[in-house]
């Protein structure tokens, strides 16, 4: 695979292409909430932290312990930032997740965690469980006391998620401020701002077996979401590539908001569909075999071009099918020089997908 191609591949999970300005009925205001508050909040279901929610990584125990240091002395700490839906009075964290994770741990959520036997910290807290700082009559629950009663400064966002122009704009902020060593991608920021049953569904398809094995997938974790990604696109390519505006994420966002909340018949139907498609790409173009040295916009076209002839591919032999991809293949955009002329201008996605719906036609 040409290497100037698969970065521009890469790229395509993380840029954000919209041009989104604050709508004028969001409202940003700042506050100080102590990490009680927080926790308590957490803990009655207010806040939404969940690490899994949001993203795959997370700090390690050593970066967890260093911020509970951190806040027992009272050292400065970055203001963090949620949005806070008014109509539900439902909060989630934008910017602050690993923070409040680490918060959380401390406070109880698990009593059993173990901090970090490091030289750098406060030496009474080295290699110490969360459940010895909680007895009142401990003498190291000063120190829990003080995690308890300190406040943070926050940024909140109020806004409204069944507005499509909010949670635009959400995207836009997580882009803007998730910028570190451990910055969210598109896909994980759609995860925690588009949650609900279509989100779900997306999971679910992403451990099927022969999706699974095309994209060489050997274990959940790891991957980022980037290969729900890849049924997201499938999705939304294959229902409305006509409509691509060469905006990429913003039209993934679109879709996603659009199914949202999809019903149980209607996500059956995409089911079906996809289970179909992927078993035939796999098992029959690729012969029960990971492609290698194929771009990810030639599976995403091939699939595409299969799921939009499903009623009259299914009869075609393994042979036919293979000399229809390489049709597919013989056309010039999917030739090296059409896919590095930019592979998510809408001119050469609404090409690739025309040629791969009309080779397997």
């Amino acid at each position: 695979m040409d290497k100037a191609i698969e970065e521009q591949e890469k790229r395509t999970f993380e840029e954000d292409d919209s041009d989104e300005i604050p709508p004028s009925d969001i409202i940003a205001y700042n506050e100080s909430r102590s990490c009680a508050d927080l926790y308590r909040m957490y803990k009655e279901g207010i806040l939404n932290i969940q690490p899994e929610f949001q993203r795959e990584i997370v700090w390690k125990d050593p970066a967890q312990t260093r911020f509970i240091d951190s806040l027992i002395k009272q050292l400065p700490i970055p203001s963090m930032c949620f949005s806070m839906d008014y109509k539900t009075q439902r909060w989630q964290v934008i910017d602050g997740l690993q923070r409040m994770a680490s918060i959380i741990k401390f406070l109880g959520v698990d009593p059993l965690w173990k901090l970090s036997e490091l030289e750098d910290i406060e030496p009474d807290l080295s290699g110490k469980t969360v459940r010895e700082f909680l007895p009142v009559e401990s003498p190291l629950h000063v120190y829990y006391q003080r995690v308890e009663n300190l406040t943070l400064p926050i940024t909140v966002l109020r806004c409204d998620y069944s507005k499509k122009n909010h949670t635009q704009y959400l995207f836009t902020i997580f882009h803007r401020l998730n910028t570190g060593a451990m910055r969210l991608n598109n896909q994980e920021i759609r995860n925690c701002i588009y949650s609900g049953s279509f989100n779900n569904l997306l999971k679910e398809l992403n451990k099927k077996q022969d999706w699974m094995r095309l994209n060489r997938i050997k274990e959940e974790a790891g991957y980022r979401f980037t290969k729900q990604e890849l049924i997201l696109r499938f999705f939304a390519f294959h229902e409305k590539y006509e409509h691509y505006n060469g905006r990429l994420a913003k039209f993934l966002n679109d879709y996603m908001d659009d199914n949202k909340q999809i019903s149980e018949s209607k996500a059956s139907i995409k089911r079906e569909l996809f289970y179909h498609t992927v078993e035939i790409v796999f098992q029959k173009i690729y012969d029960s075999k990971p492609p290698t040295k194929t771009t990810i916009s030639i599976i995403e076209a091939t699939l595409v071009g299969i799921g939009r002839n499903i009623r009259t591919v299914k009869s075609l032999t393994k042979q036919q099918l293979q000399e229809k991809y390489r049709k597919m293949l013989s056309n010039e955009e999917f030739s090296e020089q059409r896919l590095s002329e930019g592979l998510a201008g809408k001119q050469r996605v609404i090409g690739r997908m025309s040629a791969a719906i009309k080779a397997f036609s």
